[in-house]
């Protein structure tokens, strides 16, 4: 199954410069950051201790503004990488914290293996945090190549969603197993989390009902 994703993948991005072209038309891209998408970027690679969240849209990032804003205070990390996939996350993160030198905003690559590659590479993070149902096997895949500590935090996965990916046993046990820390919104997820072949699992509630 892994083999015809990644032919999936590999075919989609034979177009994905026309796709995000369209899309910049379409007002759903940024204009001058879409190639961030290809994991290409004109910031300088990262020298510092970084820890990277990604979120997929304007909800999953909300949810996690409390914890940026602990880890600025606290001063835990040199630099904060957040990846998000939408045009509106961005501009929601550009209203936060656009002046602050301490945390970097950068779309996340196509889940194709070199991509993913060449962003680890260029980010080199110190743990990567993915936020609810951000489950992208490459990403996934090559980021413990790195053996790079892997949070899946407040974690969601609905019935229609457990269902799906227990459709692909083989497939989701190889993914969802090299999840080195798993932390539920809620005891259902937490039961889908096992089944799938999540190793540890924490339920914690829902992140985004708290407010610390």
């Amino acid at each position: 199954m892994f083999i015809l994703y990644n032919i999936f993948i590999n075919i989609f991005c034979l177009f994905s410069k026309t796709y995000l072209k369209i899309r910049i038309k379409n007002k759903k891209e940024h204009p001058e950051r879409y190639l961030e998408k290809l994991s290409i970027t004109n910031l300088p690679a990262n020298k510092n201790r970084i820890i990277w969240f990604h979120a997929a849209s304007v909800g999953e990032l909300l949810s996690i503004f409390p914890l940026i804003d602990k880890l600025l205070r606290e001063n835990l990390f040199e630099k904060i990488l957040v990846t998000s996939i939408t045009l509106s996350s961005s501009q929601i993160f550009d209203q936060k914290y656009k002046n602050n030198e301490k945390i970097i905003h950068q779309f996340l690559p196509i889940d194709k293996s070199r991509f993913i590659k060449n962003f680890l590479d260029h980010w080199k993070p110190n743990a990567l945090v993915l936020i609810e149902s951000e489950i992208w096997p490459n990403l996934i895949y090559e980021t413990k190549k790195n053996n790079i500590p892997l949070i899946l935090l407040n974690a969601r996965i609905t019935s229609k969603t457990f269902f799906k990916w227990k459709f692909l046993k083989n497939f989701s046990f190889s993914i969802f197993k090299k999840i080195d820390l798993c932390i539920s919104s809620n005891k259902e997820t937490e039961i889908y989390l096992e089944k799938l072949g999540a190793k540890k699992i924490k339920n914690l509630g829902n992140l985004k009902f708290s407010r610390n």
